[in-house]
């Protein structure tokens, strides 16, 4: 693999007003935007996504949720449940629990990853 086909890295945002991280659990916002980040600095968004689970309670809802974004790496989220963490940090996602502007935790993420 050369590096013009460099993995792209996706991350998922679950946010109801496009500015900010929702505020609650991941799987009741009603979009996920996704974004994509390019030569390791920069960041766009590439999709908005909307949740049909936003208001269902399901058994295993993160997994559904998980198969919206599951070209996705990194997730930026205020909350997940508890069994839903363990539930993505399985199937390789790594996750990052931030609140507030989404554009200011993209910043914090690219500074860890």
């Amino acid at each position: 693999m050369n590096m013009n086909q460099q993995k792209r890295i996706r991350i998922a945002i679950p946010t109801n007003d496009g500015i900010n991280i929702f505020p609650k659990m991941m799987g009741m916002a009603e979009h996920l935007f996704i974004f994509e980040i390019e030569n390791g600095k920069n960041f766009k968004l590439i999709e908005k996504r909307k949740n049909p689970f936003a208001v269902t309670m399901q058994h295993l809802k993160t997994l559904d949720v998980y198969d919206l974004i599951n070209d996705c790496s990194i997730i930026i989220s205020a909350h997940i449940g508890k069994k839903g963490i363990t539930r993505l940090q399985e199937r390789g996602m790594k996750l990052f629990f931030q609140k507030g502007n989404i554009q200011e935790a993209l910043t914090v993420a690219l500074n860890h990853l």
